[in-house]
């Protein structure tokens, strides 16, 4: 038991045992959940990490290349200039430049450069591999072109910035043609007016410089040159952007698995709940057998599947001390006393070990060489005759109406001497539940005690049927077995709740399926000297319980055994 249970177990002895122990800090808990769900986080990432890989693989490699405009805006102050279709100066040089950027990827352009590369695609295509931004503090345009080969990307900036310079030329050259055939008719006219002709000459000269130069504002700075390497896809940034973006998937997903899953995941989540001590810890066994229970449900799904109450014939060494722990964790107690002690198993929820829990904990004290009766209330699901292997011609049920002396129904548990006797359920019945309730109930266990030194009882799960609650009011001690993995949380607290309300204090949990204790040396030898007692026992069950002359000779034999002197103590 560590620090944290000792504590837990003072709590609960001066009450308020459904308080919460000391809650840990926000950054501890957050440390819990990522490394409980580091498989999932993982798991998320490498799946991340794997489909950028694939992508890398089938993603057809882009190419950009690159070609500069250099824009010049007319002057306002030149009048020729002024009465053609140029970029002036404006307050704002950005807005210059942005212009021009427009004019670039345009459709008259892009459909030039479609006819001079014998290009098929569309305008809205070609526009799309296309970008024409200004270059930040300067006037230069940047027209960029993606496409899936270096000399087709350098083709298409090259003919976006050609085409553009081109098209604008083409019409300045159209608007001077008109301005000078116009200068030429006022000249013709100035002429025969015998008026002077310098100026419209200047001014049809400075048209024809212009005709001859194509547009002034704009111009190529830098062609492009074909890429050496690829642009998209990048190796290094795609394999990053999987990790990360696999990382702050898995990350969220555990954090949003933790909230919202319903199950039992670790024992911090008991000491939220409770403050009460971890009696012990049952690590999972590598082989939990399972029977099937019931039919399909309308014929459909999957049966409805129960664990086997597993014997000490079945369980490995490290589980076998973990039993033997929590009979010294309960037995305790009465040797502070010497007197008798009763002791009630059961759980939240079917199916997490309190059967198996009840016998292991009965067959350790009887090991121990206490006189103990185990009690089968569980009159619903029957399974302790079957784990023990034996049967009873009367049970529980017979004792509870008063049909059968307590003496007459105890059956020996062959494997462990005369230490160990069972009070059985002879067959499953929900009726014969109800006599639980019934004050032969406490005197059934009062003459259990009187018998034994331990009374054991394996109960069913109380939030699923209550018929046990009269004994647990009874008993001494109350022990609560989870599964981790298994137990749900809302169960529980239910639980809690109903022993609160009767009055009940439990003595502590056992959590069950939790990791094994490292592998040892240790651990192999006691696995070893098991292994050689395995075969005699599981043998030895095997024939008490066999149909036959002999299992009833042999039950009855126990019985009449029981009947002269159960433990031979004194009555």
């Amino acid at each position: 038991m560590n620090s944290a249970d000792t504590q837990a177990a003072r709590d609960s002895s001066g009450g308020g045992w459904r308080r919460p122990q000391a809650n840990s800090s926000g950054i501890e808990r957050y440390f819990r959940v990522l490394r409980e769900r580091a498989g999932l986080i993982a798991l998320i990432t490498l799946t991340t990490t794997l489909v950028a890989g694939a992508y890398l693989a089938v993603a057809t490699k882009q190419y950009q290349a690159e070609a500069d405009l250099l824009v010049i805006p007319a002057s306002r102050d030149d009048p020729t200039l002024n009465t053609l279709p140029l970029i002036r100066e404006s307050s704002d040089p950005t807005r210059d430049v942005e212009t021009a950027a427009r004019i670039t990827a345009s459709r008259n352009v892009a459909k030039r450069v479609k006819r001079e590369l014998g290009l098929d695609e569309s305008d809205e295509a070609l526009l799309e591999q296309v970008k024409a931004e200004p270059v930040a503090q300067s006037n230069v345009v940047a027209v960029q072109a993606t496409a899936d080969s270096p000399d087709l990307a350098r083709d298409i900036a090259n003919g976006f910035a050609d085409g553009v310079v081109a098209e604008r030329s083409n019409v300045v050259r159209a608007e001077a043609d008109k301005l000078i055939a116009g200068l030429r008719q006022q000249r013709q006219s100035a002429e025969d007016a015998g008026e002077s002709t310098d100026a419209l000459s200047s001014q049809i000269a400075a048209l024809q410089t212009v005709r001859e130069k194509g547009d002034p504002t704009m111009h190529v700075e830098t062609r492009a040159d074909a890429p050496e390497s690829a642009f998209s896809p990048r190796p290094m940034l795609t394999i990053f952007a999987g990790v990360v973006g696999g990382l702050i998937l898995g990350v969220g997903g555990a954090f949003g698995m933790s909230a919202l899953d319903p199950r039992l995941r670790r024992e911090e989540q008991l000491r939220d709940l409770y403050s009460l001590p971890i009696l012990a810890r049952v690590p999972k066994e590598k082989r939990a057998p399972t029977f099937t229970l019931g039919k399909r449900r309308f014929g459909l799904g999957p049966r409805e599947r129960q664990r086997r109450a597993l014997p000490p014939g079945e369980l490995s060494a490290a589980t076998l001390e973990s039993f033997r722990t929590l009979r010294t964790m309960l037995a305790a107690q009465r040797r502070e006393d010497g007197n008798s002690r009763s002791i009630l198993v059961t759980g939240p929820s079917p199916s997490e070990g309190k059967t198996t829990t009840a016998i292991n904990l009965a067959s350790s004290l009887a090991l121990a060489g206490n006189r103990v009766i185990l009690i089968e209330a569980d009159f619903r699901r029957p399974t302790v005759g079957e784990a023990l292997g034996v049967r009873a011609r009367v049970g529980i049920g017979d004792v509870l109406l008063g049909n059968v002396a307590l003496e007459d129904a105890l059956v020996l548990a062959p494997p462990f001497g005369d230490n160990l006797c069972a009070l059985l359920v002879d067959r499953a019945d929900d009726w014969l539940a109800e006599v639980l309730s019934l004050p032969a109930a406490q005197a059934l266990l009062e003459d259990a005690k009187r018998l034994a030194d331990y009374v054991v009882l394996d109960s069913p799960p109380l939030t699923q049927v209550i018929d046990a609650m009269p004994l647990a009011r009874q008993v001494d001690d109350v022990v609560l077995v989870t599964r981790l993995g298994s137990s749900n949380i809302s169960q529980l607290a239910h639980l809690g709740d109903l022993l609160d309300q009767n009055g009940i204090r439990p003595a502590g949990f056992v959590v069950v399926g939790g990791p094994g204790p490292e592998e040892s040396s240790y651990y192999r030898e006691a696995q070893r000297r098991r292994a050689a007692q395995s075969d005699w026992l599981v043998n030895f069950e095997q024939k008490s319980s066999s149909p036959g002359e002999s299992e009833t000779s042999e039950t009855s034999t126990s019985s009449a055994k029981l009947s002269e002197a159960p433990f031979d103590r004194p009555g």
